[in-house]
């Protein structure tokens, strides 16, 4: 299936993906990295999640890999939280995701 982000594919950079799983026994998340292809944007607004929170956005990705609200983008030395999370319909199902990230981490 030939989806939008083809036409981006110069734009295209690999980041690391911090997908949560399951706490460890100190209640703390775990999460296991994969790399991923995106078209990142820095783009600095408010946005409002699916719980009605909020929240500042630093930036968001493109991606047609099924990241979560609550997992992790890496890019350089930064780390992103995932704070929110759209799908763009399309007749063949989804066609990609739409990721609003949140103030870098160190």
């Amino acid at each position: 299936m030939t989806t939008l982000l083809d036409a981006y594919a110069d734009l295209m950079e690999s980041v690391t993906w911090k997908q949560r799983g399951q706490v460890n026994e100190y209640n703390e998340p775990e999460y296991s990295e994969s790399t991923i292809s995106v078209v990142w944007f820095d783009d600095v607004r408010m946005i409002k999640n699916d719980s009605g929170e909020v929240l500042q956005q630093y930036a968001f990705i493109l991606t047609t890999s099924e990241v979560q609200q609550g997992d992790v983008i890496v890019r350089g030395e930064y780390s992103f939280p995932v704070i929110g999370m759209q799908k763009t319909p399309h007749w063949d199902g989804e066609q990609f995701r739409i990721i609003n990230l949140g103030d870098r981490m160190i």
